[in-house]
């Protein structure tokens, strides 16, 4: 395995409940990718790290009758897919790793990856896996996060947890963590350098509403693997007190309709070459 360490099937459950809340971060993000890639009936399309397989539904449906194979590297995740998938006649659940596809080469005409290459160890092995798949001409769309500085909804929790010392290291921008592509122009040179070309990047804003504080932390705490893990594992005063902090801290983003916290993805495209 090249991912991080972090077993994901660990918050499989956490990602059904939250899947809801999950899709409404993503739909921007979600949407500019599907206008670039402009899919069409017919194609074979893959999806690495699809999670809870609600974009699997979406994409199965723009391809019809063509096939999507949606595919996780983690068990609890794929019986999710699964799951999700079952009255979708033309998409299946497979358990895939991204730097180790079973898959031949030149088979596919679509991947699509959202928000799973950044949390690699070693992204530009699973780009050259990717390439390898893809068809001469074939797509790749990537959606990632933009840096932590534009993403508070997710920065605020780990933020207090250092604080309060349950968490150390900083913001988590190194190898396989959430912000580790957040570059853009880094990005673009990474995916171009595994055998691609036209390359485009661009950031899209994705904020994230919540009904107030709480279910702000609760939310985050229980969808963000590692961080998670920490939070599961303080004290009950330690976590009442960067549940305290992390209030402090998204408050200046309370509206009428509650908590509505800025984040930002990049999107990109980009063809593979002959």
């Amino acid at each position: 395995m090249t991912t991080t360490s972090f077993s994901w099937s660990a918050v499989a459950p956490a990602w059904d409940r939250h899947r809801a809340h999950i899709e409404q971060t993503k739909a921007p993000a979600t949407t500019a990718l599907l206008e670039a890639l402009r899919l069409t009936p017919g194609e074979r399309l893959l999806e690495l790290g699809a999670g809870t397989g609600e974009l699997a539904v979406q994409l199965a449906a723009a391809v019809a009758p063509g096939q999507v194979i949606a595919s996780d590297v983690a068990p609890a995740m794929v019986a999710l897919l699964e799951s999700t998938l079952r009255h979708t006649a033309n998409a299946t659940a497979e358990q895939l790793d991204a730097c180790a596809l079973a898959l031949p080469d030149a088979s596919v005409d679509v991947v699509v990856f959202r928000m799973g290459l950044m949390l690699m160890d070693e992204p530009s092995a699973a780009l050259r896996e990717i390439r390898r798949v893809l068809r001469p001409g074939g797509r790749l769309g990537l959606v990632v996060w933009a840096g932590p500085e534009h993403n508070p909804w997710m920065v605020a929790v780990g933020m207090s947890a250092m604080m309060h010392g349950l968490v150390s290291g900083g913001p988590p921008t190194g190898p396989g963590g959430p912000f580790s592509l957040s570059d853009a122009d880094g990005l673009r040179g990474l995916v171009a350098a595994a055998g691609f070309r036209d390359v485009d990047v661009a950031p899209v804003e994705t904020p994230s509403h919540f009904v107030d504080e709480a279910e702000h932390f609760d939310t985050v705490s229980s969808l963000a693997g590692p961080l998670g893990v920490a939070l599961a594992t303080a004290s009950a005063d330690a976590l009442a007190a960067v549940r305290a902090t992390t209030a402090e801290i998204v408050r200046q983003y309370k509206t009428e309709k509650g908590l509505v916290l800025p984040g930002r993805a990049l999107v990109c495209t980009a063809i593979a070459n002959h």
